[in-house]
């Protein structure tokens, strides 16, 4: 009797393993499927995005920055004017509006950085250093002038002209992300937008990659416009320190541009 009862239950046992084996797998293969699609939703909805901006005639915006750190918030604003047609014209303004810490709120309005190009000819603006350029397009400097500008703007002044002017291969945010996953909708401004998740990383010549962080975008789910953008802190921080960066768009495709909207008085040096 004990014998058979021992039997019994080993094959109780194994069935029981054999059947939480199954289960197991079909659970791992189907977190396996939704995550391979939620990847390729987000590749999907990214590309998509990236390949609208270029096709543009027109583009406008407005935003705000926040970058957070220990102790302190920085607070800024810009915006953006792009058309295409008869010429090729642009213009975009980045303001600081506040430094926020323990000791009070600071005013940045001094950190003010203006790009601004008319038939094809760049100009830029430096508030804070008193520097004015003009920069020809037969010139060749213009991406870098473009590309150079983008610390002093806190990466804006790349992050939606390097989708109007793709061929540009200007560094962007968006174009560093990679394994982009679909997380679902979210509502912005009462706007749906398409939340897309990814790492982004810039390379050296080496091909070693840096200031890897995470990136969150929010993506229009009607117009595929961007909306925001989220860095997260990069790896490496020390403990205890972090580095977030938002920005908040509120973006127009296709709205009538005229030439006030693309020039610029450079204020007399005090």
């Amino acid at each position: 009797m004990r014998d058979i009862t021992r039997v019994t239950v080993g094959r109780s046992l194994s069935r029981g393993r054999a059947t939480w084996l199954a289960l197991s797998a079909v659970m791992l293969g189907a977190m396996c499927t939704a995550s391979w699609a939620a990847q390729s939703a987000g590749s999907d909805v990214l590309a998509r995005s990236i390949a609208l901006y270029p096709t543009l005639k027109s583009y406008a915006d407005t935003g705000t920055v926040v970058i957070e750190g220990p102790g302190t918030v920085d607070r800024s604003k810009f915006k953006t004017y792009f058309r295409q047609g008869g010429s090729l014209d642009f213009f975009f303004e980045y303001q600081g509006v506040a430094r926020e810490g323990a000791g009070g709120s600071l005013d940045m309005s001094f950190h003010r950085m203006v790009l601004w190009m008319l038939d094809g000819e760049l100009q830029t603006f430096n508030q804070q250093q008193r520097t004015h350029q003009t920069i020809p397009r037969e010139s060749g400097r213009q991406v870098a002038a473009m590309h150079g500008a983008a610390v002093a703007t806190a990466g804006t002044s790349i992050l939606i002209p390097s989708l109007i002017f793709s061929q540009a291969k200007l560094p962007g945010v968006i174009f560093q992300i990679q394994q982009p996953t679909d997380a679902g909708f979210e509502t912005l401004n009462g706007r749906r937008c398409h939340k897309i998740i990814g790492m982004a990383g810039q390379y050296y010549p080496s091909g070693q990659m840096t200031n890897v962080r995470q990136v969150t975008v929010w993506i229009d789910a009607e117009s595929l416009l961007v909306r925001k953008v989220f860095e997260d802190t990069p790896k490496g921080y020390a403990i205890g320190s972090y580095l977030r960066t938002t920005v908040t768009i509120e973006p127009r495709a296709n709205s009538k541009l005229d030439d006030s909207k693309f020039q610029f008085t450079v204020p007399l040096q005090q």
